[in-house]
């Protein structure tokens, strides 16, 4: 169990040098330039190296940070690993009946480590990344719980295996229209372009994790990364129903490159369309699929 425990972490790790590499790649194709190609066959290993040198760096602890800046890179990496234990890998907690609940709590959870390692840098800039990351998650959260809602009761069950083998009595049509909305809900959820207000480059240097360096910095980026891979797999369920690893890793990689593909053309929203957005467009919308569902398959 120990053995088979450090082979899936190993597992997530390599998924999330993938991405970054894969990241790195299509960033420089959109922007006219070669990326990373030196260290390895075209560029392989770049991101291996630049993680060992990550690692490497000195993470000072000042006496007036906090026991929360302390912990939070480190809990919010645990999180993120305790995600994945609601998907179908061997060892996992597959067969829980309140799997989607599960995800609910965890997802929730994990915006109190933005939280707690802005405030505890005790620095302005990170303060004001963590402030825009509360104001975020009431804005998504509903519309997320709402989404998922919506699968589970097209198979009237809380466990992810259900919706997996749900009939699919929803249209392609109606299923068009969803992924849509969940496009965006999920952007939000993952802190990504236009709606990366957690870490906005521009106006807050890089956001609620500012002070972290090294060993620290590099746990909050292993769990943003590991985050979206949790969400490609999660949208494969709820739209594929693919049980077959294969088949969640080829449409993961789709679902991230679209995801990075949207970074590369669209601008930032400021938090305020931000909060528009969900309460005035997407979650009367979510509403409606919702009341319709409940009728329809009640």
């Amino acid at each position: 169990m120990y053995l088979f425990s450090l082979v899936f972490v190993l597992f997530l790790l390599l998924l999330v040098a993938f991405l970054v590499l894969l990241e790195r790649k299509i960033f420089g194709l959109t922007q006219v330039r070669l990326g990373p190609n030196v260290v390895g066959a075209s560029g392989l290993v770049q991101t291996i190296g630049d993680g060992v040198k990550l690692l490497l760096k000195r993470f000072f602890l000042f006496s007036k940070l906090n026991f929360f800046f302390r912990v939070c890179p480190m809990v919010g990496f645990i999180l993120s690993i305790v995600h994945w234990l609601v998907l179908p890998f061997p060892g996992s907690l597959w067969h829980m009946g309140w799997s989607v609940l599960f995800t609910f709590a965890v997802s929730g959870v994990l915006v109190y480590v933005v939280l707690w390692a802005g405030w505890g840098s005790d620095s302005v800039f990170g303060l004001l990344g963590s402030v825009r990351g509360v104001s975020q998650m009431i804005s998504y959260e509903v519309v997320f719980m709402f989404f998922v809602l919506l699968f589970s009761i097209e198979v009237w069950s809380y466990w992810l295996g259900g919706v997996c083998e749900g009939t699919g009595v929803f249209g392609i049509y109606f299923k068009f229209l969803l992924v849509l909305v969940w496009g965006v809900i999920v952007l939000a959820e993952l802190n990504r372009t236009p709606f990366d207000l957690v870490e906005g480059e521009s106006e807050l240097v890089s956001g609620f994790n500012v002070e972290y360096a090294g060993f620290g910095f590099t746990l909050l980026f292993l769990a943003e990364y590991m985050n979206i891979w949790f969400i490609s797999f999660l949208s494969t369920i709820f739209f594929f129903g693919f049980w077959d690893l294969f088949w969640y890793l080829l449409i993961g990689i789709i679902f991230v490159s679209l995801c990075l593909l949207v970074r590369c053309v669209l601008p930032r929203y400021k938090f305020t369309q931000l909060i528009d957005l969900m309460w005035k467009v997407l979650l009367p919308c979510i509403s409606f699929f919702l009341m319709c569902a409940s009728v329809f398959l009640s």
